[in-house]
């Protein structure tokens, strides 16, 4: 039946011209930048934002994407992975690019809040809104990697994120240089070519908005991280598929 369903959606979706489109192919990160919108576009923070704002008041569990989710849907594999890390200490996990928190409120009534400590890395108009607007001991926003707690961080969160970094290896030299003996990276398009970088487009009933997104080679992303010492310890599953690009996700273990 949920096959029928998203079917259903699709063919909806594409005769109104509702889906999410990756189109052209850029020589570089700026030029595919002059071309579009960005990320940093007022309109996805403002979507965003009213999203959550139903979270605040407790209408919805958590908002993703700029769009808020009404019911329970828990990341099972995720809650799986952070319980057998803070087994027998407290821990401290980095959400990067996390938005307003969304794994942490899709989540957190699955994990034992003496157990760890959330920490969202984002824009500064996210920090500066999560700063004013919410109050919990678990949670923390900022807007450097730099800025995080001095203590080894135990698992890093790259959640639909590093396709929409212009250097995102400058990123994972960092959390390799923190020494992070787990490092989760998911909801990421891959392919067998060589990287590629192109125009996502977000159709107007979502928010009118376009931004740099990059394709990445499997094979070379996945050796970039494993000759640092990390090894694939689970596939995690993906149920997303954007303009015929395939989006993976893998939880990797420091030897």
């Amino acid at each position: 039946m949920k096959k029928i369903i998203k079917f259903i959606k699709n063919i909806i979706n594409i005769l109104f011209d509702r889906k999410i489109k990756i189109i052209g192919k850029f020589q570089n990160w700026k030029v595919a930048l002059q071309n579009s919108t960005s990320y940093n576009n007022k309109v996805i923070f403002q979507k965003t934002k009213k999203s959550f704002e139903q979270v605040l008041k407790k209408n919805a569990k958590f908002e993703r994407d700029s769009i808020a989710f009404y019911e329970n849907s828990p990341d099972k594999e995720l809650i799986s992975i952070i319980k057998k890390i803070y087994k027998n200490k407290k821990i401290i996990i980095c959400d990067f690019g996390g938005s307003l928190a969304s794994l942490y409120f899709q989540n957190k009534d699955y994990l034992d809040p003496d157990k760890y400590q959330w920490h969202v890395i984002e824009q500064k108009q996210y920090v500066k809104y999560a700063k004013n607007n919410m109050n919990n001991k678990n949670l923390k926003f900022h807007t450097k990697f730099n800025s995080l707690p001095k203590k080894k961080i135990d698992l890093v969160i790259f959640s639909s994120v590093l396709q929409y970094i212009e250097f995102p290896d400058l990123i994972l030299k960092k959390v390799f240089e923190k020494k992070t003996k787990n490092i989760i990276i998911t909801r990421t398009p891959f392919h067998n070519k060589e990287d590629v970088i192109k125009i996502q487009v977000v159709p107007k009933h979502i928010y009118a908005a376009s931004y740099p997104i990059r394709i990445f080679n499997k094979k070379n992303f996945l050796n970039k991280i494993k000759i640092h010492g990390y090894k694939i310890k689970k596939k995690l599953s993906v149920e997303e598929a954007i303009d015929g690009y395939v989006y993976q996700g893998f939880y990797f273990k420091k030897n």
